[in-house]
């Protein structure tokens, strides 16, 4: 007696899928069972179909993990993808992927129906859409091929224009008899993460950040050039290129003293003043200018003609 009613409560919990569940085993000596839904049968255009698979598997036969399908539903397109769930049995599994469709596309506009009157047939009121056949897969882990389980033929469903082609049929395609509703709802106010005055005077504040630099380096700049004070005395160029052949003389060495020679040389050439060519001749000589020389050449330059040029 305890036999029977175990056996009872086995059955039960098998035909309610454990919890009342919709889950229906396989036929005796079957692996797997399938059944699918499309819901509505019929709707508006535009309107959303839900479709839904139901694949149970049985565990001692086939892994459920290795087990997954491929539909097409073109020209409807699944709004948020396919989803999958699974629930366990006794030694079943019943996987169930659910999907949202929805087709906005001239594909999915009911045709004019075909008949004598050709052009002057009025729109179509209904097109009915027969989907591929879903192709339940085994990635079968004895030989690593893919191996098809079982083909699953969807149910048609039917899409119905919203315009009725009883009418006739006015410019840019509207209908007469069609009935438009329009609502106007007032328009929320903004909402802002910062308040308008805030956000702009912290962008007027980035804006005076990002002139500071440019406004140092201007005025570096005009400062430098600016004109030294009348009461500072201006040291002539003659006089400058003296003092650069003074401290070459002084502490560099014999390149830096060429420089310098040349750097005078240059000033008494502006002057044409006749002892260029002395200043040339020993800033460039073979041998290195000596300090008894170039001290000569300093006095001799630095005299009474000096002020006057």
């Amino acid at each position: 007696m305890r036999r029977v009613a175990a056996a009872a409560c086995a059955l039960g919990l098998l035909v309610a899928g454990c919890g009342g569940e919709e889950a229906t085993a396989p036929p005796p000596g079957k692996a797997l069972a399938t059944s699918r839904s499309l819901t509505p049968a019929a709707h508006l255009f535009a309107d959303p179909v839900s479709a839904r698979l139901d694949v149970v598997v049985d565990r001692e036969q086939l892994d459920p993990d290795l087990v997954r399908i491929r539909v097409d539903f073109l020209p409807y397109r699944m709004v948020s993808g396919l989803e999958r769930s699974r629930h366990d049995f006794s030694r079943f599994t019943r996987l169930r992927y659910e999907a949202k469709l929805r087709c906005l596309t001239v594909a999915c506009v009911p045709t004019r129906l075909g008949s004598v009157l050709g052009d002057q047939e009025g729109r179509g009121e209904r097109r009915t859409f027969r989907f591929e056949p879903v192709r339940v897969i085994y990635d079968d882990p004895n030989t690593g091929r893919p191996r098809q389980l079982k083909r699953v033929w969807w149910p048609p469903v039917d899409g119905i224009s919203r315009l009725s082609p009883d009418v006739s049929p006015i410019p840019f395609g509207m209908s007469a008899g069609a009935e438009f509703h329009a609502t106007l709802a007032p328009v929320l106010e903004p909402e802002y993460r910062l308040p308008p005055p805030l956000l702009a005077a912290l962008l007027l504040a980035g804006a005076a950040a990002l002139l500071a630099l440019p406004a140092t380096l201007v005025v570096r700049a005009v400062r430098r050039r600016r004109p030294l004070d009348e009461g500072e005395p201006r040291v002539p160029p003659l006089e400058r290129a003296l003092r650069l052949v003074e401290r070459a003389r002084d502490g560099g060495d014999a390149e830096e003293q060429r420089k310098a020679l040349e750097a005078l040389a240059y000033e008494l050439d502006a002057a044409e003043d006749a002892r260029v060519t002395e200043v040339r001749e020993l800033a460039w000589s073979p041998a290195p200018p000596s300090r008894e020389r170039v001290t000569a050449l300093v006095e001799s330059v630095r005299g009474p003609d000096v002020a006057a040029v």
